[in-house]
């Protein structure tokens, strides 16, 4: 637990700044109320949510945040330059359009002529495709261009221990249980969790119930994986190649936007969350400790949600 604290206080002495971060809290605090006070996120979703273009406007909408919060930070660097790296600016484009891709349906709906007609089992058949998605959407890409590029070698994403010690990161799930089975007794917790939904799967596929949710669940962890893998390891620990410590802020108001369509309490929950794990990453090196955390609190709103079912 000591190493925990010691990144974020070696993080807090050395690099922290009040301006930019305040200026990028009242940017959040803007966008989060117009979201959930107009539904701009769920109104994408609900008009565009099958149709090719949603790629484009999903790309659009990650893009917009993290341009945002590059004009943010680069206003209070020394010389205000608006664009202070190109290769910071590209490469996190590029990400934008893996991100855009993964947060779409479109490996979902490639594969549906390949799934089991039956509704029920396809209903369930299409969640598993979507949580895997992001082997193809966005961890594949990242390797190709880890090693097309080569110029984020050899943190290798951060996938490399260096020293760590991911023990400490357990104090972060047990700190935030409490929360979470407080959280579970909301009622736009219980509209959002468990994303396992009983589409009466297993009666069709003559199994007992556990085993098609364990499997959902384990799909659904691995897409945390991803989520860890391209905030925590492309966005911080391979962009600070070029940007320093100056892609926290980016990174974190584009993960605030990828919430935008789940419970309110949980988007504002990801700035902090968010930041935490990005400045472990950005001191350690690595995003081991970040996956153990996410995980734990993942499944662990999956397992109240179904103790309040």
């Amino acid at each position: 637990m000591g190493i925990f604290f010691k990144y974020i206080r070696t993080y807090f002495e050395a690099d922290f700044k009040w301006a930019p971060h305040l200026v990028a809290a009242l940017f959040l605090a803007v966008t989060i109320t117009l979201n959930y006070w107009f539904d701009w996120y769920d109104t994408l979703q609900q008009n565009y949510k099958y149709q090719p273009v949603y790629i484009l406007y999903l790309a659009c909408f990650y893009a917009f945040a993290f341009i945002s919060a590059i004009l943010i930070v680069s206003f209070f660097k020394a010389g205000n330059k608006p664009i202070y790296n190109l290769k910071f600016i590209v490469f996190g484009l590029v990400g934008i359009v893996f991100l855009a891709l993964n947060s779409s349906y479109f490996l979902t709906d490639v594969a549906s002529p390949l799934m089991p007609e039956n509704p029920y089992v396809l209903k369930w058949a299409r969640s598993l495709v979507g949580n895997l998605s992001s082997l193809f959407t966005i961890i594949v890409p990242l390797y190709i261009l880890y090693y097309t590029v080569g110029y984020f070698r050899p943190e290798f994403y951060g996938l490399r221990l260096n020293g760590a010690r991911v023990s400490s990161y357990l104090w972060l799930i047990l700190c935030m249980i409490p929360l979470i089975y407080i959280a579970s007794f909301r009622p736009d917790f219980l509209e959002t969790y468990p994303t396992y939904r009983d589409y009466y799967e297993y009666r069709f596929l003559q199994t007992d119930q556990w085993k098609t949710a364990g499997l959902y669940e384990l799909c659904y962890g691995f897409s945390f994986i991803s989520v860890e893998l391209f905030f925590r390891g492309f966005l911080v620990v391979a962009l600070s190649r070029f940007a320093g410590k100056d892609v926290l802020i980016p990174m974190v108001v584009m993960y605030a936007f990828l919430h935008f369509g789940k419970p309110a309490g949980e988007t504002i929950s990801s700035i902090f969350g968010g930041y935490i794990l990005g400045i472990l990453a950005f001191q350690s090196r690595n995003i081991f400790g970040g996956l153990i955390a996410h995980l734990g609190v993942a499944w662990g709103m999956e397992y109240f949600a179904y103790l309040q079912g």
